[in-house]
């Protein structure tokens, strides 16, 4: 027992880290999970790891600082990754780890970061007069937070600040202090190095930790160098950090500069959040809430809570920390502070992550306190807590309409609010009051972390993929169909859209398996990408993933070089195919199937089939004509697709070839709208059908009705009415049957000569549409686009929900008693009515695509889109009607709605072709270069890649360096003389040479300033 007292701090901790790590990750393990979640866990962050560990293992075969082309179209390694691993070092391990083990070992790292989390803490601490029990609290509080527990589910990688913030302001105070500035140059360049994003987030939070503290050192007359020593150490420490993260920070920079995330709405439009986020708030201060919403991840332990609580009541005595907690309670409130910690940008609460460090301090001033608690305090703190339930009971619609493991939260909670209550009635030993203050600590936190990680306690546990199907669903995403690709010459391939219906937003297992394919989802994209695919109209552009899986675009396929398809084996029959695009046949000429690999909870059960396309162009090609931006810009985003087959497309003149006007390939589409109004109670009989379903309990089968039949014989009608009340209906039924009518009336008047607006009904369903194609023969074998422009919505309302709530209530002839309203208000008032986005879906005989216009609660791709076009695919088959349907909103409305045709005939094939035979010969295509010969040409040529645009290319012509430019909307490109020429194009990461001069040189001048000041330091001793 001596032993065990004398036990050093780190001691005590790792006991406590081992214990409620066991109870709370041990439940998710045992019910067979892992933390790898099933949208960017295994889509986003479990395939990079796993490529990282590849390029550490083999370097030699694909260095990290180089291209890759299985980054979608192409990318730089470094640049790309940059944001995920490589400057984490815990990542470097997996180069320790077997392969076959990795699924472990990205567990584990998630793990060690955990850990080290605490150890930060304690070393901030120790800078402070705390009792050894109280920083212990403190740093269990600090490590296991509602934030940790979320990231270590969701983005592992998010945990490193947890653990540079504290040693950032630890090496503050030693340079506030006078002593050595050079940890905080260290640490400066390790957490830029480590993370862009999060090095911004950091330096906001230091820079206020270092101004409040200088105020509080100032204040209490605590001696300190003088005030401009001081600033020209900071500056010379940060100045020196940041040119020794130069290596990744300058060429990262320069991508960012020119990456899709450079456009965005400043906290995605909001001067408030939505009425919900304000009454949800109270109830996540102490749990989860049920769910993170622009990710509020508080989750406050309960002595954490009333250490807030204490310190606030002595606000004069803790007035420094006590002025942050106040400009945190003020900042949590507005859109816009959040969106000046997220780099301007949407308006993510992550900047709390900062906030439990603050936390954990006044968690370690009320621990060394609470023997010294006066009966004020008491009841400051026993007040506000009960405060706080009542608050919840209040706007939880008057009972805990919340979570089952919440109740248990607050139980512990008030508990421990019970134990410091009563602490001084019972006469407990040091040893005693120390162990039940730890017991009710430790059961806090586990129950806590039991509501993020227990399958009985939430959903989001579920999310997390099984154990051992990680690494087996990387392996055979494809079904092995890649082993039927050819093993020389370079080609691309693509996903046909819904190849897997997993939800995510992307999915990079396709880069580790080398297929060159065209889609990617990466938090840094290249701009040109994301500015061509907005060009053409393409309907699954979003910032992480510009591209998408194209919307299974013949054209734009054919212009990126996509030569196979991966589909499922059932979409053959029922889903049309881009135009040219051919099954793989086995030698006795069946279609080659990949039967499914089984996954457990992942696989898509069909098994895979390659579709090969002759009409796709090459990587590299000349083009003897070219059109101006101008033109460009003057065509439809489908006309604009089609002008690249015709010329290039080039940012600036180039001299001596001939330029053209692009001839437009689409045809208009004539077509009908015919608003759906079967499901409209707009009839008395359609009511008493709907109260027959609804109301009564019988079924339209028992009632002897058809079962989608909306109108009555009159013997039905005689037969009905009693039992549905309609002998005379009432005068509210009679009002909604009426303006249902003039509903369907408004809304077929609006579309008569073309499709302006889709709406709901009186009940808040929203209407089906059809559009009714004119001389649908004329069209086969032709893509189909609908085209709309100018997109409008309505958004739903609490009072609209509490109308169509009412309204469907007298459609069942039910009461709608003042329980139900205050249960409706509640409901809506919890609801992200006024946040949502919608999704518009098109359907053919054939097809079916989905227009998503996310939510403001979106924080990565949050985009307000104006405009979508619908690539409805290309068919033999005739395709009469279009259907539309749209969720969430009242309506939604549009500017301009056109349907076309563009056939895929001679013209096409011959444009093709024509560009094939101009592709380069004898095409090389490596890491960083690309070679290739020109044909011979009697004019100027544009040299036309499928390369997105990098100024890291260089092109040499016969030897000679030739200057690139952007073609074809974001392409690397050049104006070649006439003749025959030899190319070479090579690629360096823009700005790496100037990035590693910094390093070195910070590097040097950090150690000879340090080396030089140590002897200058013995000398004045």
């Amino acid at each position: 027992m001596t032993k065990l007292r004398k036990l050093p701090l780190w001691g005590w901790y790792s006991l406590g880290f081992v214990m409620i790590v066991t109870i709370t990750f041990g439940s998710l393990f045992l019910a067979g999970r892992t933390l790898i979640w099933e949208v960017d866990g295994i889509a986003q962050h479990f395939p990079i790891l796993v490529e990282f560990q590849k390029i550490l293992q083999h370097p030699s075969q694909q260095g990290l600082f180089s291209w890759s082309w299985n980054l979608g179209l192409g990318a730089d390694q470094l640049t790309t990754f940059a944001y995920y691993v490589v400057g984490d070092p815990f990542n470097y391990l997996v180069a320790l780890i077997p392969h076959a083990q990795l699924e472990a070992g990205y567990q584990g790292l998630i793990l060690l970061r955990f850990y080290t989390i605490g150890l930060a803490f304690l070393g901030f601490s120790g800078q402070f007069k705390f009792s050894r029990f109280s920083r212990l609290i403190g740093t269990l509080t600090y490590t296991f937070t509602a934030y940790t527990f979320y990231v270590s589910m969701h983005h592992p990688f998010f945990l490193l600040p947890m653990i540079w913030f504290p040693l950032l302001c630890w090496t503050i105070e030693r340079v506030l202090h006078g002593r050595a500035w050079w940890p905080l140059t260290l640490l400066t360049g390790i957490v830029i190095m480590s993370n862009f994003y999060f090095a911004y987030l950091l330096a906001l939070g230091s820079l206020i930790y270092a101004g409040i503290r200088y105020w509080q050192l100032t204040a209490e007359k605590q001696p300190l160098p003088a005030f401009k020593v001081l600033l020209s150490r900071f500056l010379l420490a940060v100045g020196l950090g940041v040119a020794m993260a130069g290596v990744i920070l300058v060429p990262t920079l320069l991508a960012m500069l020119h990456a899709t995330r450079t456009s965005f709405d400043f906290a995605n439009g909001l001067w408030t959040y939505p009425i919900n986020y304000y009454v949800n708030l109270p109830n996540r201060l102490l749990t989860n809430g049920g769910g993170v919403q622009y990710w509020v991840t508080l989750g406050l332990s309960g002595i954490s809570w009333l250490g807030l609580i204490y310190s606030l009541r002595h606000f004069k005595r803790y007035f420094y920390v006590n002025v942050i907690i106040v400009g945190m309670a003020i900042g949590i409130l507005l859109p816009a502070f959040a969106a000046v910690f997220n780099v301007f940008s949407s308006p993510s609460n992550r900047w709390l992550l900062m906030a439990t460090l603050v936390f954990a301090y006044v968690t370690m001033v009320l621990v060394d306190q609470l023997p010294t608690l006066t009966r004020d305090d008491l009841k400051w703190l026993a007040g506000i807590s009960l405060g706080l339930i009542a608050i919840i009971w209040i706007v939880n619609g008057f009972y805990l309409n919340i979570r089952k493991h919440d109740i248990a939260t607050f139980l512990v909670v008030l508990a421990l609010v019970i134990f410091v209550l009563l602490q001084r009635i019972f006469i407990l030993s040091p040893r005693q009051y120390h162990g039940l203050l730890m017991g009710l600590v430790m059961l806090n936190l586990l129950t806590n972390g039991l509501g993020w990680l227990s399958i009985n306690t939430t959903s989001g546990a579920s999310e997390q993929i099984r154990r051992g199907t990680a690494l087996t669903w990387v392996k055979h995403y494809l079904d092995d169909a890649e082993t039927g690709l050819p093993k020389t010459g370079f080609y691309r391939t693509n996903l046909m859209p819904n190849y897997y219906t997993i939800r995510s937003a992307g999915n990079n297992i396709p880069m580790v398996l080398g297929t060159h394919t065209v889609g990617s989802y990466f938090s840094v994209q290249n701009a040109a990408l994301g500015r061509l695919s907005q060009s053409v109209g393409n309907v699954e552009y979003a910032m992480n993933a510009p591209l998408g899986s194209l919307n299974e675009r013949t054209t734009l396929n054919s212009l990126l070089g996509v030569k196979y398809l991966f589909a499922r084996a059932d979409q053959l029959t029922n889903q049309a195919m881009p135009a040219g695009y051919t099954p793989v046949k086995s030698a006795n000429g069946h279609v080659k199937v990949y039967p499914d690999k089984f996954v457990y909870g992942l696989s898509n059960h069909t098994g895979t089939v390659i579709l090969k396309s002759n009409q796709t162009l090459p990587l590299a090609y000349t083009q003897a004509q070219q059109f101006s931006t101008a033109d460009y810009q003057q065509l439809s985003p489908i006309d604009r697709e089609q002008a690249l087959l015709q010329g290039a497309l080039t940012t600036t003149k180039l001299a001596g070839v001939p330029t053209i006007t692009p001839v437009k390939r689409s045809q208009p589409v004539a077509y009908q709208v015919q608003v759906d109004d079967s499901s409209v109670l707009d009839t008395t009989d359609k009511v008493m059908i709907y109260r027959m379903q609804h109301a009564t309990g019988m079924s339209n089968g028992v009632s002897g009705l058809a079962a989608d039949a909306t109108t009555l014989t009159a013997k039905q009608r005689q037969a009905l009415a009693p039992a549905t009340k309609m002998t005379r209906p009432s005068a509210a039924v009679q009002r909604l049957i009426k303006t249902n009518q003039i509903i369907v009336d408004r809304t077929t008047t609006a579309n008569q000569r073309r499709l302006t607006s889709l709406t709901s009904d009186v009940q808040g369903n929203q209407l089906s549409y059809q559009l009714k194609i004119k001389q649908p023969e004329k069209y086969r074998q032709s893509e189909l686009y609908l085209s709309l422009t100018g997109i409008t919505y309505d958004r739903s309302s609490i009072g609209q929900s509490l109308q169509t709530s009412a309204a469907s209530t007298v459609f069942n002839a039910r009461p709608n008693t003042k329980l139900d309203q205050v249960n409706q208000l509640r409901d809506g008032l919890k609801d992200s009515l006024s946040a949502s986005g919608y999704t518009l879906t098109a359907k053919t005989v054939d097809n079916s695509v989905d227009f998503d216009q996310l939510g403001t609660t979106n924080m990565s791709d949050y985009e307000q889109r104006h405009a979508a076009v619908f690539n409805l695919g290309y068919s033999n088959r005739l395709r009469k009607t279009i259907t539309l349907d749209f969720t969430n909103m009242q309506g939604l409305h549009f500017k301009h709605a056109k349907l076309v045709a563009v056939p895929f005939g001679s013209i096409y094939q011959a444009e093709t072709a024509r560009l094939q035979q101009q592709g380069l010969t004898n095409l090389k295509v490596t890491n960083n270069q690309v070679t290739g010969q020109t044909t011979t040409s009697q004019r100027p040529t544009v040299l036309t890649t499928s390369i997105p645009y990098s100024t890291g290319w260089q092109l040499q012509v016969d030897g000679h360096r030739v200057k690139t430019q952007q073609v074809n909307d974001g392409f690397v490109g050049a104006r070649l003389a006439a003749g025959q020429h030899t190319i070479k194009l090579r690629y360096r990461t823009p700005g790496l040479d100037l990035g590693g001069s910094l390093t070195v040189l910070s590097l040097v001048v950090t150690a000879g300033l340090a080396w030089w000041r140590r002897p200058l330091k013995r000398r004045s001793h």
